[in-house]
């Protein structure tokens, strides 16, 4: 089963958001295009995100703005808006045979190390913040010749 892409897809928005709103009415439908998804599922992402007081989405001419500083948003706040928050991004199997050795003590060995590695996971979210990955983005975008390509989203 794959995981999900909602904060990938999420960090996108935030990005295009950031790098076109000066330029552009950044829409369901211009974010869409610069996603290559569906309009819809960029809205149901924006009122996720919206809720969680990240962006501002404004009906009509407005179009979506960010409510916080890139310093001050992280990838844990972006997480915590559009996934589960109950829901562990690992967890040992409850089917395990209690009758067969392993299986009676695999949980009991295992679930220490996956719960390290979810205070692991949630430490490296929260100390990356989307002024990071706006300085690696224009780094990038530096190095593209933009002739070249087709016209944007």
């Amino acid at each position: 089963m794959p995981y999900s892409t909602r904060l990938a897809t999420s960090v996108h928005i935030l990005l295009a958001i950031y790098h076109f709103e000066n330029e552009a009415k950044v829409t369901s439908t211009f974010l869409a295009k610069s996603i290559q998804t569906n309009p819809v599922i960029v809205r149901n992402l924006l009122g996720k995100l919206q809720k969680a007081d990240l962006v501002k989405v404004e009906a009509g001419v407005g179009g979506a703005h960010l409510t916080k500083k890139p310093e001050e948003l992280t990838l844990w706040d972006i997480f915590q808006a559009v996934e589960d928050k109950n829901k562990p991004i690992f967890k040992a199997s409850d089917d395990t045979n209690p009758n067969c050795p392993v299986g009676r003590v695999v949980n009991s060995v295992l679930q220490p190390r996956i719960d390290k590695i979810q205070e692991s996971f949630n430490a490296s979210l929260k100390a990356i913040n989307l002024a990071n990955l706006i300085e690696d983005m224009d780094q990038q975008l530096e190095k593209i010749d933009f002739k070249n390509l087709p016209e944007k989203p």
